[in-house]
């Protein structure tokens, strides 16, 4: 039937559209597009995992990425240097291990400031384990936001 295989097309295109508009909303600190002073967008870093870049490619380019200030996108388990003054967003699942290189990236002061975004939902024991990073590394003001994602999975 032609009509219900148009419907199907027009639900999986506003559903992409919804994550792409979610995506974009989380890569501008969780609030509507806005730039600075110069018309340029504030530049920051995107630190994600597998499933996160999973999510990801598919629904923005590179060049998307850069005009919405995106001037590196990194694995969050990569070798990554320390860029003291420009604000990290993670987009990542809530494992063990995430959350233990999360806390290490606060630890060493890597970024000016987190955004961090979870995949799915987050255990308060886990939230608990990178606010005592965040409070031994001298760096609660530096968590901006934390969230888990919607409309993206």
């Amino acid at each position: 039937c032609p009509g219900a295989a148009l419907a199907a097309a027009a639900a999986a295109a506003s559903v992409r559209a919804r994550r792409e508009t979610a995506l974009k909303r989380m890569l501008n600190f969780n609030v509507p597009p806005v730039k600075n002073s110069t018309g340029e967008p504030v530049w920051k870093v995107l630190i994600y995992d597998r499933f996160g870049q999973d999510i990801i490619s598919p629904l923005l380019s590179v060049k998307e990425l850069r005009d919405m200030g995106i001037t590196l996108h990194l694995l969050l388990h990569s070798d990554r240097d320390a860029i003291p003054d420009v604000p990290a967003v993670y987009f990542v699942m809530p494992t063990e291990e995430n959350i233990d290189r999360m806390c290490q990236d606060l630890r060493n002061q890597l970024y000016e400031s987190y955004y961090l975004n979870f995949i799915s939902a987050i255990s308060r024991s886990k939230l608990e384990d990178i606010a005592n990073a965040a409070i031994g590394a001298n760096a609660v003001t530096q968590v901006a936001k934390v969230r888990k994602s919607q409309s993206l999975c």
